[in-house]
């Protein structure tokens, strides 16, 4: 391909730049506590629902912003409908949280921090709502199958019931529409500097989630404190028992 001013390299496009940028803070949200716990399938529904409403939060702020930025070249192809995350953020908290009691506890210092950070983002740089979308939504595509399963499995979730934030039933082909959305990004230009300040905003991004997952973190201990609890109850009950002969088992 003939090289033009107008034609970016792979490595100068804004999809490509944003994923090497964002590489090494993408390996730091993984490595939380709660994200691990999670991973493994270790959550409970109360740590859950916490997580769900701080995202009903954080979603809402940047669909909202992406809808008043419409007008924005580049920002409302990112804004596709069948990607909205609210109403099943919705539907999904009030099956995992149907008393509220998650909701009246109000807003956390972390979503209220990212919450600030898009609309500070929308007020003073509307062009940089993208490396929000990226981070968020391409997330959700990428991994969204996966994360399904564990909850399902983790919450005993014998259906779909509580599960719409990962199900993306517009899309059709999830891979096809990453790869559009990356085109999407890529159609923001080249400019070196709108790139650079794309990236340096998308660790802004990951550096939310991953003050949301610290936040989170006492309740991924408490989960698993729970559980070897439970696991070292019968352990401990089996030591008690007087063992043939008279002699107790030795303690654990």
């Amino acid at each position: 391909m003939t090289r033009t001013k107008n034609t970016p390299t792979p490595d100068e496009r804004v999809s490509a730049a944003l994923r090497a940028g964002t590489r090494r803070a993408h390996r730091v949200v993984e490595r939380t506590v709660f994200l691990q716990a999670f991973l493994r399938g270790v959550v409970d529904r109360r740590a859950y629902a916490r997580l769900l409403h701080a995202l009903l939060h954080v979603y809402t702020a940047l669909e909202e912003g992406l809808a008043r930025c419409h007008a924005h070249p580049g920002l409302a192809a990112l804004a596709a409908p069948g990607l909205a995350r609210r109403a099943a953020l919705r539907a999904d908290l009030e099956l995992h949280d149907p008393s509220g009691q998650v909701a009246r506890a109000g807003v956390s210092p972390a979503t209220r921090a990212y919450v600030e950070r898009l609309a500070a983002v929308e007020r003073e740089a509307p062009v940089l709502l993208a490396a929000h979308a990226y981070t968020r939504y391409l997330g959700d595509l990428s991994g969204g199958r996966v994360l399904r399963r564990l909850v399902a499995r983790a919450l005993e979730l014998p259906d779909a019931r509580g599960l719409a934030f990962y199900e993306f039933p517009a899309l059709g082909d999830l891979a096809a529409f990453r790869d559009e959305y990356r085109r999407r990004l890529d159609a923001l230009g080249s400019d070196p500097a709108l790139i650079d300040a794309l990236v340096a905003e998308a660790n802004v991004a990951f550096a939310h989630n991953h003050a949301l997952f610290l936040e989170l973190e006492g309740s991924a201990l408490r989960t698993v404190l729970s559980l070897l609890r439970g696991a070292l109850r019968p352990l401990a009950a089996t030591a008690a028992r007087p063992q043939r002969g008279g002699r107790r088992a030795a303690a654990v």
